[in-house]
């Protein structure tokens, strides 16, 4: 990342001052003139560097309100202006609020502020965090690696090894699985939905077939192919050969009277014997051969008759069901249409649920891929791999650093949860234990091994590099370490350098130099 100009409007003490970074190469001492009070405190050196801090991200390195941030002249229109790449532009406010960003004068801003700084930071490959702890070295700057948390210290090793294509597609892979998870609660649903539809389906099935065994009993199994009207038929074509037969017998009746009476007379024949035709008693005298004669015609016909009566019977036609019964073959044909209509549903309801077990079992393996690649993204996995294997370069890096600043009397190292252990003369000592003098060169030492990953990485390094008051505590040979490092990090990156330390200064005659100047309340700067 190259910040190419600054311009800041009613920034704490500033009025309106415009520095181009690029144009300013090797080592820049900024100084600080307060004719207000005398001296140089105050005069408004750490606020350039504030300014771009807040321009980048929206916030200080040092704690402050907007009260204190707004100049207390003017009262409004505080703004910062960065211009980063050369065609990107950061515009941030206060009093009215307000944040933009431009590449090449087509305005990125997004909807709210928040989301246009998660852009910034996404197109510039930084972080607040990030920013401090590899570009600011300062009294102000609270963000330091060897004190911060292995979350933060992981995060800006993330950061300076550009690994965040690692960790977007993390963030995509917890997505996928959340997709997943909730997938398989879905099918598990639809499971159980569909199991409950074919219990109830077995339930109705298991009543129709009880009623249709009850049904089966009678003769309705016959008489399924037969419609109500052919019963009917049946019975009406009955009911008439039952009248036929009746009017036979009646004849039948009157025929075995007469045959009665013919033996009676023939027996007796002093009794009395009606006529044939016209039912008047007969003289006794009728000749015995005209009554045989008779008689023999009485049982012809009387035979006659009970063969009509067997002919008309055997053609009598006996109906599989009654009509009165009939109700029960309607029934019985709805139990097996619904039968089969239930069967038809629970087949398919059976398909349908297997699709669900196949699918909820395709969801499940992959959930189960999303969760080896959730973890194999995770801070444990690849990230704390790449860590492991650049522990050593990173760890001789800072010890380089660390040799020119202690004279070579410290050492430190760092495992692969980035836990540091510190050697004094062969022996381990506590980083809370070291004076503060001590703990400044082990801390500019980490963040200087720091800024040699972003060489291993490629990743956009920033051009520029803040020290200020980095010379407090620090002793002679420090200093001269110090200023050792300074000329070799000058070679590729401009050095903006507060100090009060006149030896520090002394070291560094031949360098530029700006100058902050306070007047009656404003700061403006000379040497631009």
């Amino acid at each position: 990342m190259k910040i190419n100009k600054v311009e800041i409007a009613n920034f704490y003490s500033i009025k309106d001052v415009t520095l181009s970074l690029d144009k300013h190469k090797g080592i820049v001492l900024i100084e600080g003139k307060n004719k207000d009070t005398g001296g140089s405190n105050g005069s408004g050196k750490s606020a350039l560097i504030e300014a771009v801090v807040w321009g980048l991200f929206g916030r200080t390195i040092r704690k402050s309100t907007e009260e204190a941030l707004v100049n207390n002249q003017a009262k409004k229109g505080c703004r910062v202006r960065i211009t980063i790449n050369d065609d990107y532009v950061i515009e941030r406010g206060k009093k009215p609020v307000f944040l933009k960003f431009f590449h090449k004068n087509k305005e990125l801003t997004r909807d709210n502020a928040t989301n246009t700084q998660a852009l910034i930071e996404e197109t510039l490959h930084t972080n607040y965090k990030v920013f401090l702890a590899s570009t600011v070295f300062g009294q102000q700057n609270n963000i330091e690696f060897i004190n911060a948390t292995p979350d933060d210290k992981r995060t800006i090793i993330k950061n300076f090894l550009n690994l965040d294509e690692l960790f977007s597609l993390r963030d995509t892979v917890k997505k996928l699985k959340s997709d997943f998870n909730s997938e398989i609660k879905k099918q598990s649903t639809l499971i159980s939905q569909c199991e409950k539809t074919i219990s109830k389906f077995d339930k109705e099935l298991e009543s129709l077939a009880s009623l249709k065994k009850q049904i089966e009993k009678t003769n309705v199994s016959k008489a399924l192919e037969c419609e109500l009207q052919d019963i009917l038929k049946i019975e009406s074509n009955n009911q008439s050969k039952q009248y036929e037969i009746a009017n036979i017998n009646k004849q039948l009746e009157t025929l075995h009277t007469r045959h009665k009476q013919i033996n009676k007379s023939l027996e007796n024949p002093n009794a009395t014997i009606q006529c044939k035709s016209c039912g008047q008693p007969l003289p006794n005298n009728i000749h015995p051969k005209r009554l045989m004669l008779e008689l023999s015609d009485v049982q012809s016909e009387i035979k006659e008759k009970e063969k009509e009566v067997r002919t008309i019977s055997e053609s009598i036609e006996t109906p599989p069901i009654s009509s009165f019964d009939y109700y029960k073959v309607h029934e019985y044909r709805t139990l097996k249409k619904e039968t089969e209509t239930y069967q038809s549903l629970k087949k398919d309801t059976i398909v349908e649920l297997q699709q669900h077990h196949d699918e909820k079992a395709h969801y499940m393996s992959q959930y189960d891929i999303m969760k080896f690649w959730e973890k194999a993204f995770s801070e444990s996995g690849i990230v704390k791999y790449i860590i492991r294997n650049v522990l050593k370069y990173f760890n001789s890096k800072v010890n380089f650093y660390l040799a020119h600043l202690s004279q070579g009397k410290f050492f430190i190292t760092f495992d692969e949860e980035l836990k540091e252990t510190i050697t004094h003369n062969e022996r381990d000592i506590a980083y809370i234990s070291l004076s503060g003098g001590e703990k400044k060169k082990i801390s500019l030492a980490v963040m200087l091994g720091l800024q040699e990953l972003l060489k291993m990485s490629n990743n956009q390094k920033t051009n520029l590099m803040f020290f200020d008051e980095v010379a407090e505590n620090l002793d002679q040979e420090g200093l001269e370490g110090l200023y050792i490092l300074l000329s070799e990090l000058k070679k590729d990156k401009s050095l903006f350098v507060i100090t009060h330390n006149n030896y520090l200064k002394s070291l560094m005659d031949n360098s530029k130099s700006l100058t902050m100047i306070k007047a009656n309340g404003i700061s403006t700067l000379k040497g631009k």
